[in-house]
């Protein structure tokens, strides 16, 4: 399993410092998303979890993602019948700049053409998302 993590500081206008410290105290925003990987798709999964963050870190120094494949259990996951995930990891020092992030990575035909390949890759309709602050 290879986590690769991409640290991405979104700094905005300079009267932000004072509010974006208060936000990093209150701990950071997870997104997470969680999906089944079709049978016999686990190798072209780790690639694309590898292609995803290096286009994150190759274009947008400042966000913060991760991707990793395992086992873990969801609502799509039967205990009795584990089956290989991929999960997609965002931080964010809010919903907002999530929201941001998510839009701009829209915009990227290179992105785009990964999230085609997931289509014979991941099964959607087992994907699980949360969102949560972290403890500081």
């Amino acid at each position: 399993m290879r986590i690769v993590i991409v640290a991405i500081a979104l700094l905005g206008i300079a009267g932000a410092a004072g509010a974006e410290a208060a936000r990093q105290d209150a701990g950071l925003f997870v997104f997470r998303r969680i999906c089944n990987i079709q049978p016999g798709q686990n190798a072209a999964a780790r690639t694309l979890a590898r292609e995803m963050t290096d286009l994150v870190e190759r274009n947008y120094p400042g966000a913060e993602m991760s991707v990793q494949t395992g086992r873990w259990i969801t609502g799509a996951q039967n205990i009795e019948r584990p089956v290989d995930q991929i999960l997609f990891s965002e931080r964010h020092l809010d919903p907002e700049m999530r929201q941001d992030f998510s839009e701009i990575l829209m915009g990227n035909d290179e992105f785009r053409t990964l999230q085609r390949r997931m289509q014979g890759i991941v099964d959607f309709v087992s994907c699980t998302e949360t969102e949560f602050r972290e403890r500081p």
